[in-house]
């Protein structure tokens, strides 16, 4: 079964495309649609999606469960970055993301249309995102106050257990900040490294951790003129 060239102007697609689970090409180019359903992954026929010349920011998680999936078209949309696990879409073999404004990866590792070099350069930025989160958290823990701490945790949405408080009483502030940042990144799994960094960082700057701030901004710098 192949859905081509669905009505223009159209601005999303039903939840219910989902349950085509025989779908084999889908053609939703030239229109309006700004995300995909969430519940695409479902698919699990789909071998052709053209979708190029839309108005789509991000794919879902559950894209990458189309594991039959070999011709993808997501050219002329506005995507700024490639999910992680694409690599894990083995049979895809025509790709094209060109006229993307690309972050990640950038641009020019994707125009020659090459999935392993999309994946490989996404891998080595989650490695490189997870090295600078840890240097994050060390900075946070050598550097923030216990107030400020109690305040990052209310902007976290990070609760203070009774465990966390009777550890404060019998090891370093230091070491307490960094169990429970830990904790907060082990909840959040299913949030990029580098989105977790982010939340961090405004968090910080919403409690006027600027001391702290200048730190992270001074190793922001300094990873980008070096490799780990």
């Amino acid at each position: 079964m192949i859905l081509q060239h669905l009505p223009l102007e159209l601005t999303r697609l039903p939840e219910e495309l989902a349950n085509m689970i025989q779908l084999k090409g889908l053609d939703i180019s030239n229109n309006a649609i700004r995300e995909l359903p969430g519940n695409i992954g479902e698919l699990r026929s789909l071998v052709s999606l053209n979708a190029y010349n839309n108005q789509i920011r991000n794919l879902p998680p559950s894209f990458l469960s189309l594991s039959a999936l070999q011709q993808l078209d997501l050219s002329g949309n506005k995507l700024t970055a490639l999910p992680s696990g694409i690599y894990n879409l083995f049979s895809l073999k025509e790709i094209n993301f060109d006229d993307n404004p690309l972050l990640r990866p950038p641009v020019e590792i994707c125009k020659e249309k090459q999935l392993y070099t999309i994946a490989r350069y996404l891998q080595r930025a989650d490695e490189r995102d997870e090295k600078i989160l840890e240097k994050i958290f060390k900075i946070v823990a050598n550097n923030i106050t216990k107030a400020n701490f109690e305040f990052l945790c209310q902007k976290l949405n990070l609760a203070i257990s009774e465990t966390d408080k009777s550890t404060m009483s019998t090891v370093s502030l230091s070491e307490t900040v960094h169990q429970v940042l830990d904790r907060w990144k082990t909840e959040n799994l299913s949030v990029t490294t580098a989105a977790l960094r982010d939340q961090l960082t405004r968090a910080l700057t919403m409690i006027g951790a600027y001391e702290i701030m200048d730190k992270i901004t001074a190793l922001k710098l300094f990873t980008c003129a070096i490799k780990f």
